[in-house]
């Protein structure tokens, strides 16, 4: 006799993530999906998750949602044999059209992990916190990592994972230091925030705010990190992803592009792997996007939920936050000779606010420039070709790759990483108005006409100092909003956007609304401003480029500004020293200047 819906169901509710993933995947590859259907139906019954976020996104009854945001609106079988898994034959049997649905949901139930409440906020210093006082217990006495810790609370173990990292190891039972709230913070942060929840849910799970602003998905860091310490770079795909090993087939493959031989293991656990699939499941469902968006915190001095500020992706700005960070510090340890510092050090140094003196520093300012210097685009998308290869002979995600042939295969590894590089690359990073607390708007905005014709360079003049953190520079747009509305009257922040000197921009008007910055030219051209006085000195130059290198590329392959656009200084369109002497020489240099 068969399992029962109720007996299934019940197994989902009560085990582990990494084995509910893999019973997931044998549920979608040995069951018909009408009977998957009924198994998840019932796991929403006994859990209670028919009372969350995810019955709004099946059911259409919508959990309330909080003032803050109404406020801003804005394993599986196999067996390991000389460090590669025996994988089974794939099936054959061709996946229905709602298949990669049910998988996404079916997996999707098995993330549901919350931290309690009163538990400690979703901040990278509450991490640190927790880190400091296990590290001690970990070194001293049975001499695991920080990442052993990660994968031993369910944490990047995954067949993946397994393959280039290793088994995970056994979590002993006895660590002082890791009290049950500082087990419940971790293990509610280190659930992986894998594509299937992210596209159940506007809510994003395993991330935390960090000191500059940005929010980080733990799980792709810390595999980075245990990649690094581990020196697990460089290495041979094994025979099945390249067409040797039973039931795989690249026969067709010849007239195509070349196939890569080797897998770096730093790149495929953080961004490899997660860039594939996202693309690989936009082409079972087309109206999902493969990247972003960002999101919003409840409360950025104590945050604890986290929305996304758009239709959910299967690779948020969180996780690619997440694994560029973990591709960057996994890097420098795997070049170190010397004993590497504790996690929490290394943490604390990374996201460290304030002193920032330039791109090339290790820090999470830099994230963007540090990984385009690591990885060009032709071995990025080497890299996401071998891990979808890889992935692609695993049993949990073998499914996903029903029907879809080498050649396409490829091609999906390279339209991901272009759109990878263009967005997130070649783009400026920008901190969103929820994020500075940004009141109101006014009234209804009006929309811009795109794409325009002109950038319009300001300084503020008062700041007159360049803010230097997220703090400060989230208190100066704070202030520039209240004064452009109460004394000036206007209905919001007059500026598309402001340029912090802490490496990144702040959404003011933002790409589709009329500003209020150069008289009688609002409407024809962008307006971004400089926090500070201008007039004697220069911004930083890794402050300058975020305009001249970045953001104006970004803006015209977005199709928000024209090819052929004007920059052009304040002082140009009316009666006014604006943007300052010295920047307004700098900009003269610029392409474009007029």
């Amino acid at each position: 006799m068969g399992p029962t819906q109720d007996t299934l169901a019940a197994h989902l509710h009560c085990m582990s993530y990494v084995n509910c993933v893999s019973y997931v995947i044998l549920l979608h590859i040995l069951l018909p999906p009408s009977f998957q259907g009924s198994v998840l139906l019932q796991f929403w019954l006994n859990s209670g998750i028919y009372k969350s976020h995810l019955h709004f996104h099946l059911f259409g009854t919508r959990k309330p949602r909080d003032s803050f945001t109404e406020h801003t609106g804005h394993e599986g079988p196999g067996k390991l044999t000389a460090g590669w898994m025996q994988l089974p034959a794939p099936r054959k049997e061709k996946m229905s059209p709602a298949g990669p649905w049910i998988l996404v949901t079916l997996l999707s139930a098995c993330t549901w992990t919350t931290a309690s409440e009163g538990s400690l906020p979703f901040h990278m210093d509450s991490v640190i916190h927790v880190l400091e006082a296990v590290e001690p217990d970990l070194g001293g006495h049975i001499n695991l990592t920080v990442p052993d810790l990660a994968r031993g609370l369910g944490c990047c173990d995954s067949d993946l994972e397994q393959l280039l990292l290793g088994a995970a190891p056994a979590m002993p039972l006895d660590l002082p230091s890791l009290t049950q709230e500082r087990r419940a913070f971790l293990s509610s942060l280190l659930v992986p925030p894998a594509p299937a929840l992210a596209l159940a849910s506007s809510v994003q799970h395993g991330v935390v705010l960090v000191p500059d602003g940005t929010t980080v998905a733990l799980s792709p860091l810390l595999a980075g990190i245990d990649a690094g310490l581990k020196r697990r770079r460089e290495m041979p795909l094994p025979p099945t992803a390249l067409g040797s090993g039973p039931g795989v087939d690249l026969s067709h493959a010849s007239s195509g592009p070349e196939l890569p031989r080797t897998i770096d293991a730093l790149y495929a656990v953080t961004i490899a792997k997660a860039l594939g699939l996202a693309f690989l499941l936009t082409r079972h469902n087309k109206s999902k996007a493969a990247m972003g968006p960002d999101g919003c915190w409840d409360n950025v001095a104590e945050p604890q939920n986290f929305t996304l500020l758009g239709s959910p992706s299967a690779l948020p700005d969180a996780i690619i936050n997440g694994a560029l960070d973990g591709v960057v510090l996994g890097a420098w340890l795997a070049e170190r000779t010397e004993p590497p510092a504790p996690v929490s050090t290394l943490l604390r140094e990374y996201y460290a606010a304030g002193d920032l003196t330039g791109p090339g520093q290790a820090r999470s300012n830099f994230r963007r420039q540090n990984f385009a210097a690591l990885s060009p685009t032709k071995a990025l998308t080497g890299q996401v070709a071998s891990a979808l290869l890889l992935l692609q002979t695993l049993p949990q995600t073998q499914a996903l790759f029903q029907g879809v042939g080498t050649e396409e295969l490829l091609g999906l590894a390279h339209k991901a990483a272009q759109e990878f590089t263009v967005t997130y690359l070649e783009c400026p990073a920008i901190i969103p108005r929820c994020m500075w607390e940004a009141r109101p708007y006014k009234g209804e905005p009006q929309q811009l006409h795109l794409p325009l014709g002109f950038l319009y360079i300001h300084h503020t003049y008062i700041p007159s100092q360049p803010c230097r953190s997220f703090p400060e520079c989230a208190a100066n747009m704070r202030a520039m909003q209240r004064f452009h509305q109460d004394d000036h009257g206007w209905n919001d922040i007059g500026y598309n956007f402001v340029v912090g000197s802490d490496g990144y921009l702040y959404q003011g008007r933002g790409w589709h609304w009329v500003g209020a910055h150069t008289r009688g030219y609002n409407n024809k051209g962008y307006g971004v401003s400089y926090i500070g006085d201008y007039s004697t000195t220069l911004p930083e130059p890794f402050t300058l480029a975020l305009v001249r290198n970045r953001f104006l590329r970004c803006a015209v392959a977005g199709a928000r500004l024209q090819a052929n656009y004007t920059v052009h200084g304040h002082r140009q369109m009316g009666h006014t020293k604006c943007p300052g002497d010295a920047l307004f020489q700098e900009i003269e240099t610029w392409h474009g200047f007029k």
